[in-house]
């Protein structure tokens, strides 16, 4: 009869032929697989380097004169746009959306006509004031239509304010851009873009704008770039095979 211990296997001390060739075939599969996941992940920390958007490039290019001269005198449309682009990030952080509120603010209202600015204010505070008052009594309730005309109410407003300060901003009727600039705007904002609040603006524009990029990144694969096909699909594959 043969001993009991025959089926043990150790794979640090493996008793037999049968044994080491198992081990050596689990170790080369570990490090197969430990080179394809960590190796991939330091290649591409090796060979990426920081590769800014285009709205980046167009914020500063434009910034150093903004905070120094007249707006009009510079881009800044682009300046707006890329300052909006920012805001309507879902990953800003609410510290950031301030800075970045009052920043738009500034460049709404610094190219205004002096005689449409009123209108604007006037409607940035009726916008405040529907939306305090459903908050504090009419929205939790109102119901199904009730609602629905609140939001109507409020919609009507800053479309408003957008047909007003669209020549100006060259901001689009229905753009996203649009209900990013008219929920961003606030009758408190800082005098010019040289103000002390805003100084933290362009590294906030460069922490949302800049991203790491390189060839692993940028070539296609299936239609996904390829260290996302690698990582998600080739990765996952291997794991099985193994």
């Amino acid at each position: 009869m043969e001993p009991s211990d025959n089926f043990n296997f150790n794979l640090f001390s493996p008793r037999n032929l049968h044994g080491r060739k198992n081990r050596n075939v689990i170790i080369t599969m570990l490090i197969i697989w430990a080179t394809a996941v960590f190796g991939f992940q330091i290649l591409l920390k090796t060979i990426e380097k920081p590769t800014p958007e285009k709205s980046l490039v167009v914020f500063e290019s434009v910034w150093p004169e903004a905070i120094s001269g007249n707006l009009n005198a510079v881009n800044y449309k682009g300046l707006l746009n890329s300052v909006i682009l920012v805001k309507g990030k879902n990953t800003v952080k609410p510290e950031h959306q301030k800075i970045l509120n009052s920043a738009i603010s500034c460049i709404t209202f610094s190219v205004l006509p002096d005689s449409l600015k009123s209108a604007v204010l006037e409607t940035i505070s009726e916008i405040s004031a529907t939306k305090i008052s459903a908050t504090k009594q009419q929205l939790p309730a109102s119901k199904d239509q009730e609602f629905l005309d609140l939001k109507s109410a409020i919609l009507i407003k800053e479309k408003k304010i957008n047909e007003i300060t669209s020549p100006y901003t060259g901001i689009l009727n229905g753009s996203l851009e649009e209900k990013i600039l008219t929920t961003s705007l606030s009758a408190d904002f800082p005098g010019s873009l040289s103000d002390e609040s805003l100084s933290g603006l362009p590294q906030i524009m460069n922490l949302y704008l800049m991203h790491n990029q390189s060839i692993l990144t940028d070539i296609k694969v299936l239609g996904f770039p390829f260290h996302y096909f690698y990582t998600a699909v080739f990765l996952l594959l291997l794991f099985i095979d193994c």
